[in-house]
């Protein structure tokens, strides 16, 4: 079957692939060592229309193998590895699974479904890190686009973390040379297979140290991004999408390399030329954010502030002291669609 778009990673385990492909799971016809699916907390049931009723008519019960799991992690992760299945009529041989916490637990009102989804996901590679050290078979990993179906997460939001976590996995693990990506839905497949070129693309310019762009007016020019841990998603995103165009993004805590933190903040604000601040109520709530925007006026000769809002949140006034005469973007839920037109607006002062 061929993928509708690939990369090449060169790690020190050798070469490795990120491949999308657009299909449904039961008509892949390559091997899979190690397939992931996700459930809410302890529930396989096979539900019309879902991976899992599709896996169980293909001989594999999900409900029966996370009886007993090769490794489980549900306890203090909600992550699990199944033992090796058998009388399986596709060439799959275990499953993972990721599962989501009930929507009216403690967490929901502290980090989004977004964020502990790729919580989860970061956990999830990690303990395919330990099955390798039990030197379990898994050269090949599939990842469907997980929690789209009935969780209905935010596959806009997610796709570039998850590519993101991919690569870092692929490069850290010794065993698994492939990830394969899979989505039925041809529109969401596609915007995969963009989503895997714009971070590779990322990928390779931290890799070889330098950022370039189409005519070299970037060079000399350095975004500062300002946000809420709990936006995290959105600032993955934007970062992505902004580096894909040339332009040096700086952010926490990506670009912190020491335990002063503060100091490095306060480096780095010195030395962008852009100032990108994602306003929201997360956002202002957060100290650290108005501090930031604090020392970014103190600069404000040199630099040009743009701030996003993502949120019809009623500026609280200590940000509009600072911001009510700045000309914002506005960018409410869907988020993703105005990702596009804010980077546009941006890539525009140059």
């Amino acid at each position: 079957m061929k993928p509708i778009n690939e990369i090449t990673l060169n790690t020190v385990f050798g070469n490795k692939r990120i491949a999308v492909f657009c299909c449904n799971i039961l008509d892949f016809d390559s091997e899979i060592d190690i397939l992931t699916t996700s459930a809410f907390c302890r529930s396989y049931h096979p539900t019309p229309r879902t991976m899992f009723e599709a896996l169980l008519s293909a001989g594999i019960s999900v409900d029966e193998l996370a009886e007993n799991p090769e490794i489980d992690l549900r306890e203090p992760c909600n992550i699990w590895l199944s033992q090796e299945v058998t009388d399986s009529r596709i060439p799959v041989k275990r499953i993972g699974c990721v599962e989501m916490r009930s929507f009216t637990d403690y967490y929901t009102e502290r980090l989004s479904v977004e964020k502990r989804l790729l919580a989860s996901i970061k956990a999830y590679f990690q303990m395919l890190d330990i099955a390798a050290t039990k030197d379990i078979p898994m050269e090949t990993v599939a990842l469907p686009l997980l929690g789209g179906g009935v969780q209905k997460i935010s596959s806009d939001l997610t796709m570039i973390p998850i590519i993101n976590e991919c690569i870092e996995f692929l490069k850290r693990n010794p065993l698994v040379k492939e990830v394969y990506l899979i989505e039925y839905d041809a529109a969401k497949a596609y915007k995969f297979a963009l989503a895997l070129e714009k971070s590779y693309a990322v990928y390779r310019e931290r890799s070889s140290g330098t950022y370039s762009s189409a005519d070299g007016k970037l060079e000399d020019s350095m975004a500062f991004l300002s946000y809420s841990s709990k936006d995290r998603n959105v600032a993955d995103n934007l970062c992505a999408k902004l580096e894909a165009r040339g332009l040096k993004v700086w952010y926490a805590p990506r670009n912190i390399h020491s335990n002063d933190y503060a100091s490095a903040i306060v480096d780095a604000i010195g030395k962008c030329t852009h100032f990108i601040v994602i306003l929201s109520k997360n956002s202002m709530e957060s100290e650290h954010v108005l501090n930031e925007i604090d020392l970014a006026f103190k600069y404000m000769k040199n630099i040009r502030f743009l701030p996003l809002r993502i949120d019809s949140e009623e500026m609280v006034p200590a940000f509009s002291y600072y911001l009510s005469r700045q000309h914002w973007m506005e960018a409410c839920p869907p988020v993703e669609l105005k990702l596009e037109e804010f980077v546009k607006r941006v890539m525009e002062e140059f």
